[in-house]
């Protein structure tokens, strides 16, 4: 069986981590796979590296809603480029509609797994499941990696036909989380559709322990001793830098000495951002922005606590998971679906209100003044990871249903 995987990305992140997995613990080695995405998506090279088995790998240049818009209107206010960025989306969807039929017909695979993003997402990830059926093709799958949004009235006329033609082209739309899958449903389409269901993701440990001789602590020169707070993700706002800071503040008035570091990478202007929230919160405070370090997720067992205060549609949180399964605890907030990521709260970590820093800093304090309490909801939290979050799991469940007959 030839499976195709379609994605189209702009940011690298848990999307490449997915692929990864997925193909990597597929059931049948005898499976071949193809993988096709923009050519300027910037996890390309991470995937191909993290690969145990080398798979075909084609980009293309089809225009993409943001790839030009980005130097054509930034310089209108936000509502305009929000505006021009959904008429362009229609504008070129005819033309992205029938490239990727001709691409398809080429390349002649027997199945399509389209990774999506937010939804509606990436415009071509949803064409493609239209087109996979327009060329006679049966199976596909639509993977959502993000909470799905209420189209706009003045687009709702599209975006409800475009849902109907996914719906009925696809075999499965599958998010990541149940929280993911249900902001699905609350668009017209999809309220009643059985063709919707939730896979986690899925991760392994040892799929992470790639060669690397590097230590986060020597690298950023912190010793064992001192308490390290580290969180990852991309410099976006939605991520929650400033809470995290402001947190902190009210951390450090009792634990001066505590470390943070902020991975990720970002704009000029999110750091910039960034390092005016630490002038604010923390101006006598050593925080440590590395900016992004490759393969950082099994570097997680050197922090002591993983703060991930998300504000706003964190649909499942990889990095609460790598954590878990470092025994690491986690402390989140209560955005999207975090909390059905680390279950119990205060049994395999903590979540909190995204809406109250103070709290926030509460848990921080809590686990380090409490070692043996961190000890037990990092082992809590292993043993939840192990169960519920498994990348052979996980791949086994993409491979029945695109094998199944039903």
């Amino acid at each position: 069986m030839k499976v195709l995987i379609f994605t189209e990305n702009n940011r690298g992140g848990g999307m490449d981590t997915f692929i990864v997995n997925l193909i990597n613990y597929w059931p049948n080695k005898e499976d071949n796979f193809l993988i096709i995405c923009n050519s300027n998506h910037p996890g390309i090279q991470y995937i191909d590296k993290n690969l145990n088995n080398k798979c075909k790998i084609i980009t293309h240049n089809m225009p993409l809603n943001w790839s030009f818009l980005s130097f054509i209107i930034k310089y209108f206010p936000d509502i305009v480029q929000r505006i021009f960025r959904q008429v362009f989306r229609i504008v070129l969807s005819p033309y992205q509609y029938w490239s990727l039929k001709k691409i398809f017909i080429n390349e002649n695979a027997d199945e399509l797994i389209s990774v999506n993003g937010a939804y509606p997402g990436g415009e071509t990830c949803r064409l493609a499941n239209i087109a996979w059926r327009a060329i006679g093709n049966k199976n596909s799958l639509h993977n959502l990696h993000n909470f799905a949004i209420k189209p706009r009235v003045i687009f709702s006329i599209y975006e409800n036909y475009i849902d109907k033609q996914l719906e009925r082209s696809c075999k499965h739309i599958i998010g990541v989380s149940k929280y993911c899958s249900n902001t699905l449903r609350k668009r017209k389409t999809f309220k009643n559709s059985n063709k919707i269901i939730s896979i986690y993701n899925g991760l392994n440990i040892e799929s992470n322990k790639i060669s690397n001789n590097k230590s986060l602590r020597d690298l950023l020169k912190i010793n064992k001793q001192e308490k390290l707070i580290l969180m990852l993700g991309t410099y976006e706002k939605r991520k929650g830098h400033e809470y995290l800071l402001e947190a902190m503040s009210y951390v450090y008035k009792k634990h001066p000495d505590t470390q943070l570091a902020i991975l990720g990478t970002g704009t000029k202007k999110e750091e910039e951002n960034i390092r005016s929230h630490i002038t604010k919160y923390a101006p006598n405070k050593k925080i440590h922005l590395p900016g992004f370090i490759e393969n950082a997720g099994f570097m997680l067992s050197e922090a002591d606590i993983i703060a991930i205060p998300s504000q706003e549609f964190e649909s499942f949180g990889l990095t609460a998971i790598e954590a878990m399964l470092n025994g690491v605890p986690v402390i989140s907030t209560d955005a999207g679906g975090l909390p059905e990521t680390i279950g119990v709260n205060g049994e395999c970590g903590f979540y909190c209100s995204h809406k109250k820093p103070k709290e926030f800093s509460e848990k921080i304090l809590y686990l380090i003044e409490n070692k043996d309490k961190s000890i037990e909801i990092g082992r809590n939290g292993k043993i939840r990871a192990n169960k519920l979050f498994n990348a052979q799991n996980m791949a086994k469940k993409y491979h029945d249903l695109l094998v199944s007959t039903k």
